[in-house]
Order: structure tokens, then C-alpha cells, then sequence
């Protein structure tokens, strides 16, 4: 997620270095391949003052800016370029994945196309081209997208992976288990496990579950399906490698006070939310709702971030908590994560179903607006093993319902279901969710 674009298809040939601070084109490129964000901002900065006619340089501090977390100042940067730049192809690309970043996925989509149109068979931009319209349900445009990406590179397991993740929606299993066998990219095996499951295919899901775990495989989405199967099944859930007992690990407190949430940056996040900074996202599982798109973390707003250290905090004690657990998603925390965010609004008898986060590792809610509870239960957050449409087989699945006001932090395993109860107040739900993501 969030990886730097090639900087293939650069506009201009210039002078490759600068008399007098000594900075080249060639070390502003190392700077990038080397992650070194801060120094390119700072080098490319003198570049470009001595040299603002470097498309070159330009394009790589608007980079440098954006993977350094101020994607203002880079999409400031691109749109200047394109003004003298019109339907540049390396512009295009960089802007439409920025736009994807901050979550303005039409906009991305607008760039994309007009870099399809220059370049037609540039593999990279038809995938960015094809996850963009995957993220806005044009699930057919996908579709027909990922499948020219293939046709033009048969090795290119991410395009295979996010085709093969819309069959499953569509509940083609067979069809997705074929392009799950033929990539390792991201949870494909554990996808697969998951077509099986739904397949009914209960002696070759086990033999791949156990492939897993004796592969060190762990990961929220074979975890969950595997509690799920132990009381489809009724077998032991002990060995799930990420957590067997994730209920045991739901931990919830109230920090909507002065040294940690106060109402200034509740207010102040709300009215960014209300903005329209970031575009909805396509979300089936919620009704009558709108959920952000992209990471609202990459916004270097000063409340966002003061909401991150708070959240980073509240994760960091709950691993001191827990420090001391034999679980898995405890005992291989990963050394390297992002923490990635996003708002939820729902409305008047709207609700959220039940989902898991699958790229997570531990997953958080925070209450910014509750609406009034007419009924103990209304707008609560209900976990479960149960979801996605899993096959119960008639078993009954245990659910635990949290209660919930504004202020409450819930942190979980990403492993466990968890669905919203609809409400029939006239008042606003809205809650900031968050994820920790492993990094390689």
C-alpha cells in the first residue's frame, strides 16, 4: 500500500547538477529509492529554487512530499505541472495515485484515464486504473480492466489478486480459487482457504489451513475463518496461529476528556469529515452511511495528527497489557506498522454489517457522535466469529455486544466480526476506525 510510483516516462532532460549547493538529479533519485523523504524535500527544494524550469526535479519533491506526509504541498505541485504539462503521462499517474491516496478516487480515475489514453498498454497505470474503479464498485469496468493488465503481463500477481478477490464478491469461487492458485501476492492463500470454506470443501480446507500454519502464515482473515470453522465443525480452535480466543482481547475505555480527546479536536475533525476533503467510498456492507476513502492519516492537518499520537498511545498500552499473551497476534506484533483511518457516518436506521478487517492486525473504533438510545442496544458495536456469509451448517454462533458512548475507544483483533446495531434516532453515528498494518 501507499508505494512510491516508478519514475518512468520523466518529461525533461536538464542539467544533472547544481554548481552551487552541489545536489544532482541522480542523488535526489537515491534520496527517493532509499526512502529518504525528508532529505529529497530538503535537496529538492534547492534544486528546484535554482532550477524551476526541472520537470524532473519538480516531480521529485512533489514525491518527496507526499510519501513525508504533506500531500497538500505535492498536490500543489502537480497541478502546477500539469497546467504547463497538459495530459503529461508521468504527471497523470502521480497525481491520479495521490488523488487515491487521499481518498479522492473520481478525481484518481479522471487522471488515470487520461494516462490510459497517452499510454494504453502501460501495465501499471490500467492496474492503478482497475483498483480505482474496483474501490467505486464499477465492479465490471474492473473487471474488464485487470483482465488487459493480464493480457499484457501474465506475471502481474497483484492485478491477479484484486481480479480474483472480485470473483469472490461476485461468488464466482471456482473461478477465483483458479487465479488465488496462480499468485503468492498478499492473502491469496488465505483467500483461497476462504473459497474452499465457502465451497463446503471441508477435507481440502483443512489440509490448506494446516499448509498455513505450517507455513508461519498468519494473518486476520485465516484466523477468523478458522474460529468460524471450529464451531461449524466442532473442533478445537487452540491452534488458530493469530488468536483463539479474540474475545478475551476486546478492550474498551472513554478518553473524551481534556488531557486526551477534548471537544476542540472532536469538532474540528467532524467539520473536516463534513467537508468534502475526501470523497466517500463505496462501501456495500454499510446502509444509510457514507465512509472516507483513503488513509485520512496522510493529511498533516494538526487535529488529525494530534489524533494519531493519542490513538498510537492507546495501541502502545494495550500492548503493554497484553505483553505477556501467548497469542499469536501478540507474540509476532509486527517490529514495522502503519496505523491507516478512516470515518464512518450512518443515519437514521442505517447500520454497518459484519466484517473483518483483513489487512489489519488490531483494529480500533472511536465515538465521536452517538445517537440517542430509544432501546439498551441501539448504535452498539456486536462481535462475533460469524460473517461474511460463512456457511453455519444451523450451528449458533456466540455474539458479545459492547456499549458504546461518545469518547469510548474500542481496540480488538482484527481476526473478530463485528457489525453495528441500527438505531432510531434522528441524530448522526459517527466513529473514527483505524487499523494497525504489518509493514514488510
Amino acid at each position: 500500500m501507499n508505494k512510491p510510483f516508478s519514475l518512468y516516462g520523466c518529461i525533461d532532460n536538464i542539467e544533472n547538477r547544481m554548481p552551487n549547493n552541489n545536489i544532482s538529479i541522480d542523488q535526489l533519485i537515491n534520496h527517493y529509492n532509499a526512502k529518504k523523504f525528508q532529505q529529497l524535500v530538503e535537496d529538492g527544494q534547492k534544486f528546484v529554487n535554482q532550477n524551476s524550469n526541472s520537470a524532473i526535479a519538480w516531480n521529485l519533491l512533489a514525491l518527496g512530499h507526499r510519501y513525508n506526509g504533506n500531500t497538500k504541498a505535492a498536490l500543489k505541485i502537480y497541478e502546477d505541472l500539469l497546467q504547463l504539462n497538459p495530459g503529461n503521462f508521468l504527471l497523470s499517474t502521480n497525481l491520479g495515485n495521490l488523488y487515491m491516496a487521499m481518498g479522492k478516487v473520481s478525481k484518481a480515475i479522471e487522471c488515470f484515464e487520461i494516462a490510459y489514453e497517452k499510454d494504453p498498454k502501460h501495465v501499471n497505470n490500467l492496474e492503478a486504473l482497475a483498483i480505482a474503479y474496483q474501490d467505486t464498485g464499477s465492479k465490471d469496468k474492473a473487471i474488464e480492466t485487470f483482465k488487459k493488465v493480464l493480457e499484457l503481463d501474465q506475471t502481474k500477481e497483484s492485478a491477479r489478486y484484486h481480479l480474483a478477490r472480485i470473483f469472490v464478491n461476485l461468488k464466482s469461487y471456482e473461478e477465483a480459487i483458479e487465479h488465488f492458485h496462480k499468485t503468492n501476492f498478499g492473502l491469496s492463500k488465505s483467500h483461497l482457504l476462504e473459497c474452499l470454506y465457502y465451497l463446503g470443501e471441508k477435507d481440502k480446507f483443512y489440509k490448506h489451513y494446516k499448509e498455513l500454519i505450517a507455513n508461519n502464515n498468519i494473518n486476520p482473515l485465516m484466523s477468523s475463518i478458522g474460529s468460524h470453522a471450529s464451531i461449524r465443525f466442532g473442533v478445537s480452535n487452540k491452534e488458530n496461529p493469530f488468536c483463539s480466543d479474540p474475545f478475551a482481547y476486546i478492550k474498551k475505555e472513554n478518553i473524551n476528556d481534556a488531557s486526551e480527546l477534548n471537544e476542540d479536536l472532536i469538532s474540528s475533525i467532524l467539520k473536516f469529515h463534513n467537508s468534502g476533503e475526501s470523497d466517500p467510498k463505496s462501501q456495500p456492507l454499510l446502509s444509510n452511511g457514507k465512509q472516507s476513502s483513503g488513509n485520512i492519516f496522510l493529511n498533516q492537518r494538526e487535529d488529525i495528527q494530534k489524533l494519531k499520537e493519542i490513538l498510537n498511545k492507546k495501541v502502545n498500552n494495550y500492548l503493554k497489557e497484553f505483553g505477556k499473551s501467548k497469542e499469536g497476534f501478540i507474540k509476532k506484533w509486527p517490529e514495522k506498522y502503519n496505523i491507516y483511518g478512516w470515518l464512518v457516518s450512518i443515519n437514521t436506521g442505517g447500520s454497518l454489517a459484519a466484517h473483518i478487517h483483513k489487512e489489519g492486525w488490531l483494529s480500533g473504533s472511536l465515538y465521536f457522535k452517538m445517537p440517542t438510545k430509544k432501546t439498551s442496544n441501539e448504535g452498539n458495536i456486536v462481535f462475533s466469529y460469524n460473517g461474511a456469509n460463512y456457511p453455519t451448517d444451523g450451528k449458533e454462533f456466540y455474539e458479545k455486544s459492547v456499549d458504546v458512548d461518545k469518547g469510548d475507544l474500542v481496540l480488538f483483533p482484527s481476526s473478530l466480526f463485528h457489525r453495528t446495531i441500527p438505531f432510531k434516532s434522528n441524530e448522526e453515528r459517527v466513529t473514527f476506525a483505524f487499523d494497525i498494518i504489518p509493514q514488510n
